[in-house]
This record gives structure tokens, sequence and C-alpha cells, in this order.
């Protein structure tokens, strides 16, 4: 008898395998009536948390429009009567509010909206809000309260109104419920179902059923005992009015308001009995079945799969493959020959890929190198022409053309090594509070300064937008969107930055009145290497990968990145969004920076650099500043120089023949002569364990080529300076 077909085996094994599983069923049929109750219980709470998401977020907002209205100019020079009619127009534009007001801290009343400046106020409600509002320093939701002059239920919100440190007023806004009541009722609940917010002393706000006779009254016993433990729960409550309840419910660590939802008890468990008859019935059809058609097949194809399995965790392994035992199925044996290929074939790739990945590293660290060291040279020369001050307009011109390449250049270089380290997971993160509001403003600045934006008409739009990133890594964002943006847009044209708070979101939109894209284009414009089309003559320059790094470093931050336009020639909208944070009671001093030295401060320099060009231009450039330079074109010239003129600093270069300056850093700094010896790494190198490997063999500081003389000279006078005062701080006092 020859081999049976595989699909024949499987379908005698697809009976035979009923029997464990059937089973299995009965054992799990015990478990359904917990895991119905589960889900319903999960998709209770996830509605109240909908609804409270929302109410936070209209609170929320209005605190933020308080906080706004707080800001107003006129609170700082006594002008009640303008503030008056500025909270006149405010509140007509918040659909809920009914009112607002202004106390001093000890609570006398100065206005109130919309009554007329001037008229006789009554004494505020929630005075423990109030209070507390005073104690702390931050807004606070008040609780419901019945107004006293017009019998209306109202809640609202306290808003501090800080000047040079201390409360100077209280701002307040009462809201209808009506408001919250309107969240609720969007729901759509079912009839039998009923929703509840209640504030944090336990007061309804708003419910679904008998909404008019509810509000303001105390929130259901059993509510109110379970509010006593954790923010969020489900519980069963046997004695409701006219039968059994279960209620779902979560607080608002924000506000501190309730979402309950009760529904009846029988809704919840009536899939149960239907479901438990079904499976028990399904479970004798299925085991009959499966004992008479079953006959002990299974093990006849159990082994040649497990041999198939071996094959494929080899594989995995990267291990040698055999061709398996085919346990007399012809189809498994076809299956085995065709595994053992393509696991030798995918290790034979595997290999050739882990070679290329390396080789294409040392390619990406020797085109650094290559590219940063002519870079350095023309940076050198670049300052030397303008230190000499040409007079012809021609050669002034041309000088800053030069500079400006140079610096096109070197962002090129960055780019390629950026987009190469993040798509291999090799880039770090140092992360911290950032307003990203400041940020965009700190990169527009510098664009404007630079007169990077003087063809366009650039508008910031700006609001505190606090996140947890890399402070580098944003600017590095910004700066890319940005000069996408101004690329892309012809001269005259708009450019819009706008950042905004979006709930937990930051959101930065970059847009523009240039080119724009196609539908085709604006979906895969952050690929790799992407572009719009250009002109033979590529006018609009770069390498696709600015994109590229904006969409993976938001990645990294957690965020996302869009792209989105109505078409060709009607501009274009870069999005990123990156999780939001609450704003640090105190924002973060920024970093003293090092002292600067004095500006004259001359100094003994030793370079070691092996590119004559190089070399020669900044050595020519220190020297025209008025220091003493001496250069050497190797490692063991450079030993041999410091030795014998003892220099202040010596400035090497990484790559050198013979010596590498890894190497003449550890030999000068073994010397006892040499120990108070500022050392630099200047290199052309940019792989992530090059900073690591400079500290180890005792660099004071390092930098990547091309660096400009000015950027070393002071580089130079702060490390200088460091040195000295670490020096003075470690002599024991006389």
């Amino acid at each position: 008898m020859g081999p049976m077909k595989l699909r024949s085996h499987l379908l005698v094994l697809t009976l035979g395998t009923l029997l464990p599983m059937l089973v299995f069923a009965l054992i799990a049929l015990g478990l359904l009536a917990e895991r119905e109750r589960a889900l319903f219980e999960r998709g209770a709470k996830e509605r109240t948390l909908a609804v409270l998401t929302a109410i936070d977020g209209e609170l929320g907002n209005s605190m933020t429009t308080l906080q706004a209205l707080a800001a107003s100019r006129h609170l700082d020079e006594g002008g009640l009567r303008e503030f008056h009619r500025d909270a006149m127009r405010v509140l007509p534009t918040q659909p809920g509010w009914t009112s607002m007001s202004l106390a001093t801290p000890q609570g006398e009343p100065l206005l109130r909206v919309p009554d007329e400046f001037g008229d006789k106020l009554s004494e505020l409600p929630g005075r423990e809000t109030f209070e507390q509002v005073l104690r702390t320093g931050r807004p606070a939701v008040r609780p419901l309260r019945r107004d006293a002059a017009s019998g209306r239920w109202e809640f609202g919100a306290h808003v501090p109104v800080v000047r040079y440190g201390a409360i100077r007023y209280v701002l307040t806004a009462a809201i209808d419920p009506r408001k919250i009541r309107a969240l609720l009722d969007a729901q759509r609940l079912p009839p039998d179902w009923v929703g509840v917010v209640v504030d944090h002393e336990r007061r309804v706000v708003a419910q679904t059923s008998a909404p008019d006779t509810a509000l303001g009254q105390p929130a259901p016993e059993t509510l109110r005992a379970a509010l006593e433990g954790p923010a969020e729960g489900w519980f069963h409550d046997p004695s409701g009015e006219e039968t059994a309840l279960y209620t779902a419910f979560n607080r608002s660590g924000f506000s501190g308001w309730t979402v309950a939802m009760s529904m009846p008890a029988a809704a919840v468990d009536a899939g149960l009995g239907k479901a438990a008859w079904t499976t028990t019935v399904g479970v004798v059809v299925a085991l009959l079945a499966a004992l008479l058609l079953a006959a002990g097949l299974g093990h006849r194809i159990a082994a040649p799969i497990s041999a198939l399995a071996s094959v494929a965790k080899a594989m995995t392994a990267g291990q040698q493959a055999e061709l398996p035992n085919p346990g007399g199925v012809a189809e498994i044996r076809e299956v085995g020959r065709a595994l053992v290929d393509a696991a030798n074939t995918a290790r034979t790739r595997e290999h050739a890929l882990r070679s290329a990945d390396r080789a294409k590293d040392e390619f990406l660290a020797m085109l650094s190198h290559e590219l940063r060291n002519p870079l350095g040279a023309l940076a050198g020369a670049a300052h030397l022409l303008r230190l000499l001050a040409p007079k012809d307009e021609t050669a002034i011109r041309a000088t800053d053309i030069v500079g400006r390449q140079v610096q096109h250049m070197t962002r090129l270089v960055e780019d390629l090594l950026d987009v190469s380290r993040v798509t291999r997971g090799k880039i770090s993160l140092s992360r911290e509070p950032l307003d990203l509001a400041r940020a965009v403003e700190s990169v527009v600045q510098q664009w404007r300064s630079s007169g990077r934006l003087a063809k366009h008409a650039v508008r910031v739009e700006l609001s505190p937008a606090w996140v947890r990133a890399d402070a580098a890594r944003i600017d590095q964002i910004i700066s890319n969107l940005v000069g996408n943006a101004v690329k892309y847009t012809q001269d005259g044209g708009q450019v819009t930055i706008t950042v905004s708070r979006e709930r937990n979101a930051a959101l930065l939109q970059v847009r523009d009145s240039g080119m724009g894209m196609s539908p085709d284009l604006a979906a895969r414009v952050f690929d790799l290497f992407v572009q719009g089309e250009t002109s033979l003559d590529r006018s609009l320059g770069g390498l696709g990968i600015g994109l590229t790094l904006v969409k993976r470093l938001a990645e990294l931050h957690g965020g996302t990145a869009a792209a989105a336009s109505e078409g060709p020639g009607k501009g274009s909208v870069f999005s990123v969004s990156l999780p939001a944070i609450e704003a640090p009671l105190q924002a973060p001093a920024a970093q003293a920076a090092p002292a600067e030295p004095a500006p004259r401060r001359l100094h003994k320099i030793l370079l070691i650099e092996d590119n004559d060009d190089a070399r020669r231009t900044l050595s020519l450039a220190l020297q025209m500043n008025g220091h003493q330079v001496y250069a050497a074109p190797d490692g063991k010239v450079g030993i041999e120089t410091a030795d014998a003129v003892d220099p202040e600093v010596a400035v090497i270069d990484i790559g050198l023949p013979g010596i590498n300056g890894y190497q003449v850093g550890e030999d000068l700094r073994r010397k006892p002569a040499h120990e108070s010896m500022v050392l630099i790494a200047l290199t052309g190198y940019g792989q992530p364990d090059s900073l690591r490997r400079a500290r180890d063999a005792g660099f004071d500081e390092y930098i990547t080529k091309p660096i400009e003389p000015e950027r070393l000279m002071r580089l130079i006078d702060v490390a200088c300076a460091a040195k000295e005062r670490r020096r003075d701080a470690s002599r024991p006092p006389a």
C-alpha cells in the first residue's frame, strides 16, 4: 500500500482531534458564564470611561478658557470695567455657561457677567472649592449648587488670577448641568439602562432616567458606598427598585466626578443559559462523532509533522537542516525537502545580508570621514577669507557662498548618518519635559536670523504644549519640516507653523502654499529617498531623507507623522503628533551656560591632522587670531611635538595614519607632564560609539568635522576654563 495523500490524513486527523477539543469545551463551559459577565463588565466600564473622558475634556476646556481670560492685562492695571466688557464678549461664546464672576481672595464679589458693571452682587456659592483654590493656587471644579438668585442648579470652575506670585483674584464660571446631560444622552443607552453623573460631593449632576427630579439629589446609597473604594469598579445590586442591577462606574482623578451606568442583571445573564444549552448539545454530538470516526490515525501523522517542526526550528536557529522522515506521507516528503532547501538558502542569504550590513556601516563611516575632511578644509578656508576682509564685492559673495554650501553639505552628511542610525534602531533619546511651542519659537528665530526665511511670509500660531522628548531631536523634526515647506514653496509664498494641545496629544503643523502633492505622493512621502517630481536641473536638491527622519523620530517619541494636500499647486500640510504631558509646576530651569573665558585669551595649541589642506587652513585661522600653533601630520610626530613644546591644548584628529587619535590621547594622558593638557578629539567619523571611545581615551571634548575656527576657539576657551575650575576645586585649602 502506497503512502496516502496528506489531505486524507488531515481529514482523519481533524475528526480525531475533536475528542480532546470537545473535552476541553466541557471544562470551559464552567468558565463561560464568568467570561460573558466579564465582557459585559468591560464594555460597560469602557462606556463610562468614554463619557468621563468627554466630561473631563469639557471641564478642562472651561478651565483653559478661564485661564486665558485670567491673563488679561486689564487685571494687571485694575481695569475691572474693561475686563467686564471682555468677559461680556467671551460669555456668549461658551455654550452652557450661565455666568462669570470675579472675586477677591477674601470672597468679596467684584463683578458678575451678564449683570451690568456696578450692580449689587450676591455672595459667591461653592466656598469650599474657593478656599481650595486659595490653598493650592490651582484651578478647581465647583460642585453642583443651586443659584440663590435664579434658583437654577449650576456647577462651575474656579481659576486663580496670579500676579507676581500671589493670588490677586479668583475667576469663576457657572455652568448649566444640562451641558453634562447632553454628553450622557449622546451615548444612546438602551432604554432599560440608567446613566448617572455625580460630582465629588456625590450629588447627581445628570441622569438619563427622571433627569429633572434626580438633579441635585444624593447619589444612590449603593453607588455612594462603592465610591469609597477604587476609582473604577463594577458591583451587583440585588436591591434595585424593580429588579437586580449591575452597575459599572469610573471616577475622574481630574475632577473627582463619577460616571455610572446601571443595567438589569437579567440582561447580563440572558445569554448564559442559551450558550450553556447550545454548548452542551454540541459537546455531546461532537463527542459521539469523534468516538465513531477517530481510530488512532493521529499517530501516523504526528511523527512526520514533528519532523517538519524540527526542520522549522533548525531554520529559526540558523542550524544545518536535514531531510525529515516523511512517515509514509508523500506530501510531507516533498515539504521536508523544500524546507531543507529553504533553510539552507535562508542561512546563506542571512550571512550575505549581515556582511552587506557590515559593509554598509563601514562605508557610511568612511563616507562620513572622507566628506568631513574636505568640508573641514573648506570651512577653515572660508573663515580665513572672512578674516582677510576682501574688499571686492564678488569675493565677499563667493566667500559667503562657500560658507553656505559647507553648511548645506554638513547637514546632508548628518541626515544621511542619522537616517542610517534610526533605521537600525541605534539611536538613543535623552528625554526631558519640553514645551513644543518654545522649541518652534527658537528654531524659527534661528532661521529668521540666518535669513533662510527672508523670501517667504512665515506666520507662527503657538499655544503651550508640553511633551517629554529629546530637545535636539525635536529641533531636528521642526527644522526638517520648516525646511521642506520653504524648499517647495515659491518666493513670496505663505508658511504657517502652529502648535496646539489636543486632548492627550501635542500637535505640530506646518502648512505651506507651495507646489502641493498628489494623493499617491502624500501616501508615501515619508518613505526613504522619496521626493516629488524634480526637474532635470535638480533645482530643489535634497536626498529625500528629511521627512523619513521626521517620521522615524516622531515614532521613537511614541508619536505619529502625517502629510496631506488638496492636490498639486494647492499647498501641503505636514503634522506631527506627540504624547502630551501636563506642564510642570515649575518649568525646568535652563541649563546654565559654562562661563566664557576672556575673549582675548591666547593659548599654545598643538594641532594633529593628517589632511594637509585642513591642517594648514585651521592652523592659519588660529594663528591669525593670536594663538601659538604647532602642527603635526601624524600621531608619532604629534606626540614628539607635545613632549617638546608642552602645549596647553591638543586638537587631535582621530583618523590618523599609523597611530590613531585614540592611541595618541591615551599616550599623552599617561604622562604626568601632560596631566593638565586639554585634549579635544576632532574626527570625521560619526559612529555612535565614537564619543564613548574618546571619553575612555581621556579626551575632554569631542567634535565632528567640519568645525568652524570660531567655534573651535570658543570650545577651547570653555574647555580650558572648565579644566582650571576643576583643578582649583581639587586643591586643598590653604
